[in-house]
Order: structure tokens, then C-alpha cells, then sequence
């Protein structure tokens, strides 16, 4: 089977962390992104529960998502804060208009 590279970022001290962690319970980082990906192709899903920590504030769901869309040199401006705000508050129908005015924007491009 052909082999290929996957190269992730993610934060020094965590890949240092989950690394430690991973060698005391004798295997390695590498191993478990395969059994991770294996996992998605057999249940074709996410084989494990994704949900916000209860306790997160606004402010800290928004400084998440800033860091993570800088990690990937996709900075945030001001207004996409101001909208993520406005979308984490918003109702189930806002949301829906949020999103389609988002396609709108970017499928003008």
C-alpha cells in the first residue's frame, strides 16, 4: 500500500504532551493519527463525541476560534469576530440567514 505525508499544526507544548503520553502507554503519535483515520473510514464519522467544554465563555470560544484560523494563516478581522459573536447568540433562523449571506458573499467572488 502507497504511503503518504500528512503534516499537521498544532501547538509545540501539546504535540510534546500527547507525545509523552502516548510513549507511556507504548505507542506514538504517528500510530494513533493512522487509528484515528482508520476510525473515520470505518464509522464514517468522528469516532468520538465534539462539544464545546460547559464553561466556556463567549469570549474564550471566540479567542479559540481566532488562534486556530491564524494557525492556518487565516487571520480574523474584526467584523468576522463581530460576526462570530453575533452568529454564538443568535437563533436557530439567524443562524440560518448568518450562513446564507456567508455563501452569498463568498460564491460573488
Amino acid at each position: 500500500m502507497e504511503k503518504t505525508f500528512l503534516q499537521v499544526r498544532t501547538e509545540k507544548s501539546d504535540k510534546e504532551k500527547a507525545s509523552d503520553i502516548l510513549e507511556s502507554l507504548g505507542t506514538n503519535l504517528s500510530s494513533v493519527v493512522n487509528m484515528l483515520l482508520k476510525q473515520i473510514i470505518l464509522t464514517k464519522s468522528i469516532p468520538f463525541e465534539v462539544k464545546m467544554p460547559s464553561g466556556y465563555s463567549t469570549s474564550e470560544v471566540t479567542e479559540e476560534v481566532k488562534a486556530s484560523m491564524a494557525m492556518e494563516n487565516m487571520p480574523l478581522t474584526q467584523d468576522d469576530i463581530n460576526l462570530l459573536k453575533t452568529y454564538q447568540i443568535s437563533t436557530d433562523s439567524e443562524k440560518e440567514s448568518i450562513r446564507n449571506q456567508l455563501i452569498a458573499e463568498l460564491t460573488e467572488e
